[in-house]
């Protein structure tokens, strides 16, 4: 007969912390890190209903490949983290066994809204550790200083409710007698939870907006006036070592801002077509407050819209006040989601902006999705794409060549890199022969 398995580990709620295992695991690694990546899950960030047992079972099952390969090992945290290293391992074996992972908890509403809101890379981190191993170690040193804090916090032999209530009214009544405090002082509310390590999100506690708070919003829109709320940002051509150069400036609502001034205590974007809904109310704000702004008449102008809006009356109204200040043609951005909505009414205002002289760009593209998007079918003229810090290990494995590839298919002035907020964003894009690029980085060098 066979010995029974031990089974505790496996079936209790909180797996157990093998931070301790990954430092011993790191020794000879460190010694000879060529060829090793680690990854670091976020995992700890997940509702208690999706770290069960089986939730913890399908995502080391999504790692198994990789285990038997390519000398994967797998290690979990108390507070369920996960940590994997593995040798010799293509970036895509390794995307294909995060995926695998997330789809063990895809129904977490925390997951789902980092996929929905294009962020969930976040929940991921990457390590070179043949370059980065500093960076790894210090990772687990963190997670190390985690493990050991609730022991501190241990208490050996748990104490009477009355030895407790004895104890505490000692220790009032002595601090009362030597400072002449006030017995009975305001109660204030103290936040008492601190994180075990640096988080990447806090828990989404705001209120989502719902139809009310939205009819309200939109309501104090109206008649506000938003102009200071109206910011631009221009778009740069930069090729090599020329001077770089401004294309279009692009115009749009800060709607933190409105957010802060209107709705400070709700979530605006936790229901997607609320928040789309709203962003037509934007579209009209904009248009009426654009017209009137200094400078516009010298500008290519960028602005985002929504394809309903292009059939309202206050769209043609904005065109004809705009065509009769500005000559250039205007670039309209409007997003992937609100074009797929329905793709024949976009098709029908693409119709339309074509004969008012307009462009079109398609905006917060992942560039992953460039291969397979056909601009062409689409027609639109340009795409642009969200930088996120996670593209630069694009750079270095097989899927280089593919984001060369089909950047230089759809054409190297056709696709504009924006929200480059550091060096590394105009480096990727260099290498992978982008032309244009938009964000604060960029406005803090060539703005002036």
């Amino acid at each position: 007969m066979r010995p029974m398995e031990n089974t505790t580990y496996m079936e209790s709620s909180a797996p157990p912390c093998q931070v301790d295992e990954l430092i011993s695991a790191m020794r000879p690694v460190k010694r000879h890190p060529e060829g090793y990546r680690g990854i670091h899950l976020h995992f700890s960030l997940l509702g208690r209903e999706h770290k069960q047992p089986y939730h913890r079972r399908a995502i080391a099952t999504a790692f198994n490949k990789l285990i038997h390969s390519n000398l994967g090992q797998l290690f979990w945290t108390s507070s369920f983290d996960v940590v994997f290293i593995c040798k010799d391992c293509s970036l895509a074996q390794l995307d294909i066994a995060i995926l695998a992972a997330r789809r063990a908890v895809e129904d977490s509403p925390l997951v789902r809204e980092y996929v929905e809101a294009g962020r969930d890379d976040e929940l991921c981190d990457w390590y070179d550790l043949a370059t980065e191993m500093d960076r790894f170690t210090k990772m687990i040193e963190g997670l190390k200083q985690a493990a050991l804090e609730p022991e501190e916090e241990k208490i050996t032999e748990a104490p009477s409710l009355k030895s407790m209530i004895n104890s505490l009214n000692q220790k009032l009544g002595a601090v009362e007698s030597k400072s002449g405090v006030n017995p009975n002082p305001p109660v204030t509310a103290v936040e008492t939870t601190r994180p075990r390590y640096d988080p990447i999100a806090r828990k989404d506690t705001v209120t989502p907006m719902g139809p009310i708070q939205l009819d309200q919003l939109e309501r104090n829109l109206i008649n506000m006036e938003i102009d200071r709320m109206i910011l631009n940002q221009t778009a740069y051509v930069i090729v090599g070592n020329s001077i770089p150069q401004p294309i279009f400036v692009e115009y749009y609502v800060a709607v933190e801002e409105i957010k802060k001034n209107l709705l400070p205590n709700y979530n605006m974007y936790a229901d997607k077509w609320l928040f789309q809904r709203l962003t037509r109310t934007f579209d009209n704000k904009l248009m009426q407050a654009l017209p009137d702004k200094d400078g516009i008449h010298s500008q290519i102008v960028s602005i985002n819209i929504n394809v309903e809006t292009v059939f309202t009356p206050e769209f043609d109204k904005f065109i004809a006040r705009f065509k009769q200040k500005n000559s250039q043609p205007l670039i309209l951005e409007m997003g992937l989601f609100d074009v797929i909505s329905d793709i024949q009414k976009y098709y029908d205002a693409r119709e339309k902006l074509t004969g008012l002289g307009c462009r079109i760009s398609l905006d917060a593209i992942d560039i992953q999705a460039l291969s397979v998007l056909d601009r062409e079918l689409l027609a639109v003229d340009f795409l642009k794409i969200n930088w996120k810090s996670d593209y630069g290990k694009f750079m270095n494995g097989p899927m280089k060549d593919k984001i060369i590839s089909a950047i230089s298919a759809h054409g190297n002035m056709r696709i504009i890199l924006c929200h480059c907020d550091a060096e590394t964003a105009l480096e990727f894009g260099r290498v992978a022969g982008i032309h244009m690029y938009q964000g604060f980085l960029v406005d803090k060098k060539f703005g002036g």
